[in-house]
């Protein structure tokens, strides 16, 4: 996968404008009905499309700075434009209202430095030695943790497939994709399954 996320002024303002844009699409998904089988309303709640979509962060940066600053500006942008594409709307249409959630921002805000920092940490699997096997474990084993959580929700409320898919093929990519880059392939398996059990138990699904 070609890096071009770069430790750059022009690379900042195009991840920021893709978190943007991301936000905004979240805001119009959040309309949708909740209680659906494919629960397109919730894509952005759950875990799985945080890990994916800063996993590729990570995956596209140049150095550990650039995936931890990329990192919190896509986050800051969707959180900017999730809350104030719905202040803006409502001046339009009435079921956007609601106002702009000034806590819920400052929130999601303060929630995107974690993930820039685990940005920042997870960059160095590029490094060639076996402590790589386990970081490449982290995200993997946080999808099927939650993959596992998801399907076991769906077998009793049939909701939430669109989100059961995508942590599938997310954690079938990178586990593949992963195979071939990490030092140890045992410890890889070993890290594998010991962060699907911790994600799984100790994150409240």
């Amino acid at each position: 996968m070609d890096k071009v996320l770069t430790h750059s002024t022009k690379s900042y303002i195009k991840i920021f404008l893709v978190g943007t844009l991301v936000g905004g699409i979240c805001r119009l998904a959040d309309y949708f009905p909740a209680d659906t089988l494919w629960s397109f309303s919730s894509i952005q709640t759950l875990l799985g499309f945080w890990i994916i979509t800063n996993t590729i962060i990570v995956l596209l940066s140049t150095s550990n700075i650039c995936a931890g600053i990329s990192s919190f500006l896509y986050m800051f942008g969707m959180t900017l434009s999730f809350y104030g594409l719905q202040a803006i709307l409502e001046m339009f249409i009435p079921l956007f209202s609601g106002g702009f959630r000034f806590s819920l921002f400052v929130l999601f805000t303060v929630l995107s430095i974690p993930c820039a920092i685990a940005a920042f940490i997870l960059y160095y699997w590029n490094k060639d030695c076996v402590f790589n096997s386990i970081l490449y474990a982290l995200p993997v084993g946080a999808l099927i943790a939650e993959t596992i959580a998801i399907f076991i929700y769906f077998q009793t409320h049939h909701t939430f497939l669109f989100q059961l898919l995508m942590d599938i093929v997310g954690a079938v990519v990178f586990l593949l994709m992963f195979w071939n880059r990490v030092k140890s392939r045992k410890i890889y398996i070993i890290a594998l399954i010991i962060s699907s059990l911790a994600f799984y138990f100790i994150f409240p699904w």
